[in-house]
């Protein structure tokens, strides 16, 4: 994706103006989408027109683009359940105020491998405030360690300097 370089320090677009990145205690592992319908629930965080994302990476560890913070949807659980679930596990957070925006059906493709999604958004909140005043979250996922989340300005997706995942998400929010 082109960058036109016009980014703030700490932007998370990972330009080379933009300086270091946060460090991450290591490059997650390559995955490869299933090769089934996998449905997930993801949470809109939001603070002064930012929206809280974590990286999503290529095989060679570089940002590719940014997706809000969730995960799948197990047997028997809604998708509301899901993120608090999902959240609590990954972050040690509680949400709150949860509130469906929309759903999305993402067909993509990484690494020439085919994904398929059926996505539940949902604007929601942090229960603790102390969240909102921290620039980084850390998050732990089971199969890539310990990562960090980011507040990144939504005018940098809308304006495609940045890609934001899964696709049409920006036209939810």
């Amino acid at each position: 994706m082109a960058h036109d370089h016009s980014c703030s320090a700490g932007c998370g677009c990972g330009a080379p103006s933009t300086g270091p990145r946060p460090e991450v205690s290591q490059a997650p592992a390559p995955w490869r989408p299933r090769q089934t319908v996998r449905v997930i629930s993801i949470g809109i965080f939001t603070r002064e027109g930012q929206i809280l994302a974590a990286p999503v990476h290529d095989d060679q560890g570089q940002i590719k683009g940014w997706r809000p913070l969730g995960g799948g949807v197990e047997f028997g659980e809604t998708a509301k359940e899901t993120l608090i679930r999902e959240i609590k596990e990954e972050t040690a957070q509680d949400v709150t105020d949860l509130k469906q925006i929309g759903v999305l059906e993402n067909h993509f493709e990484h690494h020439g491998d085919k994904g398929h999604e059926i996505v539940f958004v949902y604007h929601a909140r942090f229960a603790e405030a102390a969240v909102y005043e921290a620039d980084l979250l850390a998050f732990s996922e089971e199969q890539s360690g310990e990562q960090y989340a980011k507040w990144i300005p939504l005018e940098k997706f809308r304006a495609k300097r940045v890609a934001l995942y899964p696709e049409g998400l920006i036209d939810l929010l």
